[in-house]
């Protein structure tokens, strides 16, 4: 494997690792995008550039029943297009409470910048299979919160 797939995959992989972290700060993942990229994602739909990303990770922060999953990233396949740019699709099984409750499969653009470092130029999600049993109860045992009447 050539160090630049290895950096490919790396950055992918690190997304999965910080995303599982989930300190509620979007400021790490955010490092990983370019300043103009582009995130689609099945949960809080499309943003473009820095300021809507971080609006959506903090989203995607604040669903309770995301923060105790674990991601467990897989099956990269890095296509180079030119020096400086690849493309990747990858997947992502998440789990929670030790059963897997979604396949991923990521769509990447990624580009090398100046500073010799690769970054999502785009990331889209699309959920390929979803355990809707297990789904349905990580949301509803308490992992979101509902308004409460009095």
């Amino acid at each position: 494997m050539s160090s630049h797939t290895a950096s490919v995959v790396n950055l992918v992989n690190e997304y999965a690792f910080l995303f599982g972290r989930n300190t509620g700060s979007a400021s790490p993942l955010l490092a990983l995008f370019t300043e103009d990229a582009t995130l689609n994602d099945d949960f809080v739909g499309q943003s473009h550039g820095h300021d809507e990303i971080r609006s959506s990770l903090e989203e995607l922060f604040g669903l309770e029943f995301l923060a105790e999953a674990s991601h467990v990233p897989q099956g990269h396949f890095v296509s180079f297009e030119s020096d400086k740019q690849a493309s990747v699709t990858s997947y992502t099984v998440m789990f929670w409470k030790c059963n897997p409750v979604l396949v991923l499969r990521w769509t990447d653009v990624v580009v090398l910048g100046a500073d010799n470092k690769w970054r999502f130029q785009s990331r889209t999600s699309e959920a390929i299979q979803k355990n809707l049993e297990h789904l349905g109860e990580m949301q509803l045992r308490g992992k979101k919160q509902y308004p409460q009447h009095e």
